[in-house]
């Protein structure tokens, strides 16, 4: 075309302080409460404490989850309900549980419907009868996480037990939210006109490569990131795909991160990836878990 041919210019990107300003703009716009599950060694676990893995409560007068192969299902984890604080968005009383497949290696998640629940089961035991005892429900013989990391047991992904405390925090959007270009891009709008956003509906786009580290960091959360609603994280992408999924499953009710400690794995999903329960949120204010989408990935 000669030397005299135009090109088209690459569209401005953001200035670190502009990525600073979108940045807080993000938090002021998306930030909630939401709750960090910290893992405490050394306490001593009742059985219905709220914990990761171990011996779960169960009332042996209930049948206990299990596969369609009659393959006894593992507590990943258990929330005593009382210590979130009475949040409305949660019910107020009771045990909610979190169950895997131990023996599947993909600990019992469906890649065709992350909501079928014949690999993973949620649960949530209304009342509970401070009688039972240990004993009891060891008797059940469910696979329980303080076997470890066994060979025969590739989809347990907790090593050993470990006790919980619930602590309040504020959450944010980060940059895997399935939402992320939406909110982020209607933001930069926002804040640098409908000029510069011109074309553009992809928030990478508005970014170099430092700009992406840059943004990246800024909206950082705490890590390993259990945390029980807020807004989650993944290493691949967000399995909620469509409008619908979106629209249905629009609330984490748990997530629970690869987690080490002086070199030893406590957590471990695949290769250091991360696992979360989604549900929609009117659903969960009635206390109705028969819809819950289930998804891990790791890098």
């Amino acid at each position: 075309m000669g030397q005299d041919a135009q090109h088209t210019p690459e569209p401005q990107k953001l200035t670190p302080p502009d990525i600073e300003r979108l940045a807080q703009a993000v938090k002021d716009a998306t930030s909630t409460t939401a709750y960090r599950l910290i893992i405490e060694e050394g306490r001593t676990l009742g059985l219905t404490d709220t914990k990761l893995g171990g011996l779960p409560y169960w009332n042996p007068a209930f049948t206990y989850p299990a596969t369609p192969k009659g393959q006894k299902l593992m507590l990943l984890a258990q929330l005593r309900l009382t210590d979130f604080g009475g949040d409305s968005r949660l019910p107020d009383h009771g045990l909610l549980q979190f169950f895997i497949d131990a023996e599947d290696d993909c600990s019992g998640m469906d890649f065709d419907d992350a909501t079928n629940q014949a690999g993973f089961r949620v649960v949530w035991h209304e009342t509970i009868d401070e009688s039972v005892t240990e004993d009891e429900v060891r008797a059940i013989g469910m696979p329980i996480s303080t076997m470890g990391f066994d060979e025969d047991f590739l989809g347990n992904v907790v090593n050993g037990e470990f006790a919980l405390r619930v602590e309040p925090t504020t959450w944010w959007m980060t940059i895997a939210d399935g939402k992320a270009d939406e909110v982020f891009c209607g933001l930069c709008t926002k804040l640098m006109g409908e000029e510069f956003m011109a074309g553009r509906t992809d928030w990478y786009d508005l970014l170099d490569s430092k700009g992406v580290d840059l943004f990246f960091d800024l909206l950082k959360v705490p890590e390993p990131s259990h945390v029980v609603l807020g807004y989650p994280f993944f290493t691949q992408y967000d399995p909620r795909t469509t409008p619908e999924l979106m629209d249905e499953f629009d609330t984490l009710l748990l997530q629970i991160d690869s987690d080490g400690k002086g070199g030893k794995d406590r957590v471990l999903w695949g290769d250091v990836g991360i696992g979360g329960f989604f549900i929609n949120g009117e659903a969960l204010r009635r206390g109705d878990f028969s819809r819950v989408l289930f998804n891990w990935d790791c890098y």
